[in-house]
C-alpha cells in the first residue's frame, strides 16, 4: 500500500496515475477543499482528511500496511515533510519526496529575496504602502502587525474558512481576493492596476504555482517584490519529475509481484 501525501497539483496527478496503474493506495489532504479536489476527480474513495503530526503518521503507516510514502506536499511545509520523515524512520518504511523544480530568480532592484517570513514582514515594512500577499493563508497572521500602517490585500483559496480567519483578523473585505490560481501574468497586472499595489510578496511556488507569471507581471508594472526562499530539509531520495517517481513505485510493486 502507497502513502501519497498530496496537496499540490502534482500530488493529485501522482494520485491518478498510480490508481490508473491499479496500485493500492491512500492520499492525505489538510483540508476540506482538498478532498473535494478528489472527489472531482473521482477518487474520494481513497482520500483522507486531516492534520497529522510524526505519530499520527505512523499509526497511519500501520493500520494501513503502507510501504512506501511519496510526499508531494508543497515545497514550503516542511513541518509535514518532517512529521513524514520521522515516521517513516520510526516504521523503517521508504520515503520518497517529489518536489517542484526551483525557479532562478531573476537579479533585479525590484526583487528582494528573504530567507524567513519574518524577514519578509520587516522588508515589507519599509517599502510600499500596498502591499499584496500572495502567501497562503497560515501566513497572513504574521502580516497583521502591519495593518494599522500599511493596506493589506490577501490572495487566498475560496475557502469560507479562511475567508472568515482574515475577516476576524481585521482585513478588510474590499481587501480579500478569494480565487484559485494559479494566474496568468496579464490578470495578475490587472489586479495589481485594480488595488493600486506598490509591493508584493510570494514565495517560489515554481512554474506549476504560477511564480514566474507573478514575478512578470510585478516587474512589468514596477512593483517592489519580496521574495520568501524556499526552506531548506536534506531529502535521501528526492525527484522533480513526476514520472521518475511514478515510475520507481511501479517497478518496485513488479518487483514484489
Amino acid at each position: 500500500m502507497i502513502l501519497v501525501l498530496s496537496g499540490t497539483e502534482e500530488g493529485k496527478e501522482i494520485v491518478r496515475r498510480l490508481h490508473e496503474e491499479g496500485l493500492s493506495l491512500v492520499t492525505t489532504v489538510a483540508t476540506e477543499y482538498g478532498k473535494k479536489m478528489f472527489e472531482q476527480m473521482g477518487l474520494e474513495a481513497v482520500c483522507l482528511q486531516g492534520r497529522l503530526d510524526a505519530y499520527g503518521f505512523s499509526q497511519l503507516i500501520r493500520e494501513n500496511g503502507i510501504d512506501t510514502v511519496i510526499d508531494a506536499t508543497h515545497p514550503y511545509a516542511i513541518a509535514v515533510s518532517q512529521n513524514a520523515m520521522d515516521a517513516c524512520k520510526m516504521t523503517n518504511i521508504r520515503y520518497l519526496r517529489f518536489e517542484r523544480p526551483e525557479i532562478e530568480i531573476p537579479a533585479h532592484p525590484l526583487i528582494h529575496k528573504v530567507k524567513t517570513m519574518a524577514e519578509a514582514v520587516d522588508k515589507s515594512r519599509i517599502l510600499g504602502n500596498k502591499i499584496f500577499l500572495t502567501t497562503g493563508i497560515s501566513s497572513i497572521a504574521k502580516f497583521i502587525i502591519l495593518k494599522d500602517e500599511k493596506e493589506l490585500y490577501a490572495r487566498i483559496l475560496p475557502i469560507p474558512d479562511h475567508i472568515t480567519l482574515c475577516l476576524d483578523m481585521g482585513i478588510s473585505p474590499t481587501h480579500i481576493i478569494a480565487m484559485h490560481g494559479p494566474f496568468s501574468e496579464d490578470l495578475n497586472r490587472a489586479m495589481f492596476r485594480q488595488y493600486h499595489i506598490n509591493t508584493m510578496v510570494t514565495k517560489d511556488s515554481g512554474e506549476v504555482g504560477g511564480f514566474l507569471e507573478k514575478i512578470h507581471a510585478a516587474l512589468s508594472e514596477g512593483i517592489d517584490t519580496i521574495v520568501i526562499e524556499r526552506p531548506r530539509l536534506e531529502f535521501l531520495q528526492k525527484y522533480s519529475s513526476l514520472d521518475d517517481v511514478v515510475e520507481v513505485v511501479r517497478i518496485k510493486n513488479e518487483n514484489v509481484k
